[in-house]
């Protein structure tokens, strides 16, 4: 069984879930708003499937941030996890959310996954985008001047990764191509010393505890190589996002590593400026909810 929030309720979750549904079959139970999917639905000629709804009742706007929806986007995370406690789940996708609703609704957390690791108690735990490539992340939803890279959480990223790639995708000892911070890898110290200090450290330490690990390379002149590893690791959202969007753009999952369960969700946002058109495109959410199926 596998549980699927519905997002935030003005953006395209209930949409994408909605079409998603219609390609993929299995038992599910969609959490979320049960007007706004009524809504949708309609307005949409969407058929809702004949799965179990957890209602989460409450104000709701289409197509803007507002505190309504942040708030049922956030209780509808809570209420996942609570059903996972209870056994009735195994699993969970997560439609997009928009974080600035989150914050506005009184859940100050920088995205989906550290909210989901906080709910479960999960200490260690990394983003990984999976597609045409596999890119993890040591820092994400944060601004660059606050990005600090330290050698203790370089390796504890290495850790959860090499575990969750053999957990759910079993790839055994996977390799893993750690990426710098600054221009061209730092050049000796002269644009940044993290290299020096942080990050080849890490690379060194986690090569001897065992792990397959190689860099750090380049970020600019990584993805010319051919001989990429099985997953890389950026430093930070845009550095290791930007590539992976440009190779695997509505067709990649968001995967949590490290939680009790399997959780992922499409790469994409809640895209308020397609809400209600019926031209979302359901095939990150497809290869989402097949995942968590697969895999969790």
């Amino acid at each position: 069984m596998v549980g699927i929030t519905l997002g935030d309720p003005g953006g395209i979750g209930a949409e994408i879930t909605l079409k998603a549904l219609k390609k993929v079959k299995g038992d599910f139970i969609l959490i979320g708003n049960r007007k706004a999917l009524e809504y949708y639905a309609s307005i949409l000629n969407l058929e809702i499937p004949e799965v179990e709804i957890v209602d989460i009742p409450g104000k709701w706007s289409p197509g803007k941030i507002s505190k309504g929806n942040g708030k049922i986007a956030g209780e509808s995370i809570i209420k996942a996890v609570e059903l996972w406690k209870e056994g009735k789940i195994k699993a969970v996708v997560t439609a997009p959310v928009n974080k600035k609703a989150l914050h506005i609704a009184g859940f100050n957390y920088p995205g989906q996954t550290e909210f989901l690791a906080e709910l479960t108690r999960t200490e260690k735990f990394c983003m990984l985008m999976h597609g045409k490539v596999n890119v993890a992340f040591v820092t994400t939803h944060l601004p660059l001047r606050d990005v600090r890279i330290k050698k203790e959480k370089v390796i504890e990223k290495i850790e959860v990764i090499t575990e969750g790639l053999n957990k759910y995708f079993e790839i055994e000892n996977p390799l893993i191509d750690v990426l710098s911070l600054n221009p061209h890898g730092g050049e000796e110290g002269d644009l940044g010393r993290e290299e020096i200090e942080e990050i080849r450290p890490a690379v060194e330490e986690a090569r001897e505890m065992g792990f397959r690990v190689r860099g750090p390379f380049p970020s600019d002149t990584y993805w010319c190589r051919e001989d990429r590893g099985d997953c890389v690791l950026a430093m930070y959202h845009d550095q290791g996002m930007i590539p992976f969007k440009i190779l695997s753009f509505g067709e990649g999952v968001n995967v949590t590593l490290g939680l009790p369960f399997l959780r992922t969700s499409p790469d994409h946002g809640t895209a308020f400026d397609i809400v209600g058109k019926g031209i979302a495109s359901e095939r990150s959410m497809v290869h989402a909810i097949e995942l968590a199926q697969e895999a969790g």
